[in-house]
């Protein structure tokens, strides 16, 4: 009887630290998990080619991993592969899924026309500027709580 009890007491203090193991292993991928994020940057567009945009919800995400740009341009969502070199970004041919919106086709076309022609990206605080090689700002954003 003295053996159960024992094996009982040892079986019931060694689950205990192995339960405290998991939880603590959890928590540690959990703030891996935030920390990874740390690369991913979203921000709304306030402004296209200095005109405001902030009520058609356009957004950008910027993913510094993986050097790509995605979003939502009005009517599509899109991405598109960047460069960067020192102070200038070279933002690639972009991809957009092909749904037919007929009154933001002039927005789209504004959208993607500008965004061929980032050659800067400056992020001051929490507000994004793309802007062309003469420094004109084409996108202003904010960037959203994460």
């Amino acid at each position: 009887m003295k053996y159960l009890i024992l094996a009982l007491s040892f079986l019931t203090f060694t689950n205990t630290n192995t339960c405290n193991t998991n939880k603590n292993e959890k928590i540690a991928k959990k703030e891996e998990v935030k920390s990874q994020d740390t690369s991913r940057s979203k921000f709304y567009i306030n402004s296209l080619n200095g005109k405001d945009v902030s009520e058609e919800k356009l957004h950008i995400t910027i993913d510094e991993e993986h050097n790509s740009i995605s979003g939502f341009s009005g009517c599509n969502t899109f991405s598109c592969k960047y460069k960067t070199e020192k102070d200038s970004i070279s933002v690639g041919f972009a991809m957009a899924s092909k749904m037919y919106c007929p009154e933001k086709t002039a927005l789209e076309d504004e959208f993607f026309k500008a965004l061929s022609e980032v050659k800067v990206k400056r992020i001051k605080e929490d507000s994004l500027f793309l802007e062309n090689n003469k420094g004109t700002v084409l996108f202003y954003g904010i960037k959203t709580p994460q």
